[in-house]
């Protein structure tokens, strides 16, 4: 039976303990999920500054990739502050989470290998898995550690779990006897007047579901801190599940492989007119603009996703004699890529087809970027046959500038203003109001542009374009979800409102 390791915890591991607590009951109290604004901005600069004194004092100083690392991590904060759309927010803050626990792993120089490589894969369930949750009770360990140097410790720990495990039922019971009886009901309710007792039940709920995710960090910070179950994943245990995974037989790779090329040259051959009209800017017959470009687009994420897999697999399973890369496959790889490129580029101007006759939405937008992220992760393989260099440094290299590119891009802001550009110079037939309503709050002076320039003869429009502006008005949630385009809305919708009031009066 393995032994466990011993844990050991000094002043600082201890008051890291503490500190986790306070930030588990942070990522509750800040972070709204539906809502993200500049409360995950706050919680971010809390847990990077404690988590950075908590690693100086466990003598552990940043290098130069830690604060390469933590500068992209401030980038990615910042974003929540100052933009409002929500789907690239959600996005981000994955981004944020994966940055932070990766930032970790840079400053205690845990990760596998000491350059990014493919070895991140490893890294990602080494960090984001293993450490953790191989740790998740450390952080309880050190907190019960400093109780229990002292006489009465233990007993006040004691304590204060059996009021915080029967806390619910206590409450449930409180609930219970307000109803039963006036007399109580009026003690409860100018008790909860004095104290506030709503808000404090608030509070302890967001303290005890934030435990879990303080031990969760705790365990990931403490564990690469101590090396605590850092030799669990090793290059050489991710070199021998690669290894161990090298069962298929070359043949079968090769046919299978063979098989793609051949559908795909096929593929081409019968639709050749169909896929490559979009590159004069012809439209085949029977098509509209929207079927044209949406049937691009479904194929190239089916046949993307189809032959990123096809590789995958026949690059990790197929036998090797050597630790090489057979020249067969690599003559493969390049055809497959070859045919990919051809049916991104394809799609791509379909989509500026598309683009062009109705205008820019937030799904071309997405789709768009989507495509132009792939046809460089496939030019980047299809280089690599030729010539060996570190391909997924480049790789996340490169989605990395290019999902800083779409996070500080102000998409809604940039759709609203093109589309009314185009509009106003006559290379749009109509501006689609409705569609502009479902932008974010960043599309806001833009449409509060054309509501100032638009005829006060033309009153539906005016009215719609109005609606559209003011529609964002009824999701708040304090400073935890504000940012500087939802502000600079905000003022525009009560200049619109003190106008329709002075209005009123006036009539």
């Amino acid at each position: 039976m393995e032994q466990k390791p011993e844990m050991n915890f000094n002043k600082p591991d201890v008051a890291f303990a503490f500190a986790a607590l306070a930030i588990g009951f942070l990522y509750r109290n800040l972070i709204n999920l539906y809502r993200l604004g500049a409360g995950v901005t706050v919680f971010a600069v809390v847990i990077f500054s404690v988590s950075f004194v908590y690693l100086l004092k466990s003598g552990y100083r940043q290098n130069r990739g830690s604060l390469v690392c933590l500068c992209l991590a401030c980038l990615s904060a910042a974003q929540f502050a100052l933009f409002d759309d929500q789907l690239i927010s959600g996005l981000n803050f994955i981004f944020l989470t994966v940055t932070f626990v990766y930032w970790v792993c840079l400053s205690t120089g845990r990760r596998i290998d000491d350059k990014l490589s493919v070895y991140i894969i490893g890294d990602a369930v080494k960090q984001g898995v293993a450490m953790p949750f191989m740790n998740f009770g450390c952080c309880a360990s050190g907190i019960k550690r400093s109780f229990s140097r002292q006489k009465k410790g233990k007993g006040i720990l004691a304590a204060l779990a059996g009021v915080v495990i029967f806390l619910p039922l206590i409450a449930a019971v409180i609930k219970l006897l307000t109803s039963a009886d006036l007399a109580f009901e009026n003690f409860m309710a100018a008790f909860y007047e004095m104290i506030s007792f709503e808000k404090a039940i608030t509070y302890i709920g967001q303290f005890i579901l934030g435990i879990p995710v303080a031990f969760y960090i705790y365990g990931l910070v403490y564990g690469d801190v101590k090396g605590r179950r850092a030799d669990k994943i090793t290059a050489g245990s991710v070199d021998a599940a690669a290894e161990a995974v090298r069962i298929a037989p070359k043949i079968t790779i090769y046919s299978a492989l063979t098989s793609f090329n051949i559908v795909y040259l096929v593929f081409f051959a019968v639709q050749a007119a169909y896929l490559f009209s979009a590159f004069n800017g012809s439209l085949p017959e029977a098509f509209t603009y929207a079927e044209y470009a949406r049937r691009g687009f479904f194929e190239l994420c089916a046949v993307a996703g189809i032959n990123l897999g096809v590789l995958a697999i026949a690059h990790l399973t197929i036998k090797r004699a050597g630790g090489g890369e057979p020249m067969a496959l690599r003559v493969q790889t390049v055809s497959i890529s070859l045919f990919t490129v051809l049916l991104i580029v394809t799609a791509l101007s379909k989509m500026a087809m598309y683009i062009n006759a109705y205008g820019l939405t937030q799904l071309r937008v997405f789709t768009s970027w989507f495509m132009a992220l792939l046809l460089f992760v496939f030019l980047t393989i299809c280089v690599r046959q030729f010539k060996k260099f570190n391909s997924a440094r480049l790789i996340i290299a490169g989605f990395v500038v290019m999902f800083m590119i779409l996070t500080y891009g102000n998409a809604d802001g940039f759709i609203a203003k093109s589309n009314i550009d185009r509009y106003e110079a006559g290379a749009l037939a109509a501006f689609d109001v409705g569609a502009a309503a479902e932008l974010s709050d960043a599309a806001v002076p833009q449409l509060y542009g054309l509501y100032l320039k638009t005829d006060e003869g033309d009153s539906e429009t005016r009215q719609r374009l109005e609606a559209a502006i003011m529609g964002g008005a009824a999701h708040r949630d304090g400073f935890r979800a504000f940012n500087l385009q939802r502000h600079r809305a905000d003022g525009i919708r009560k200049n619109i409102g003190a106008d329709n009031d002075f209005i009123d009066k006036t009539i």
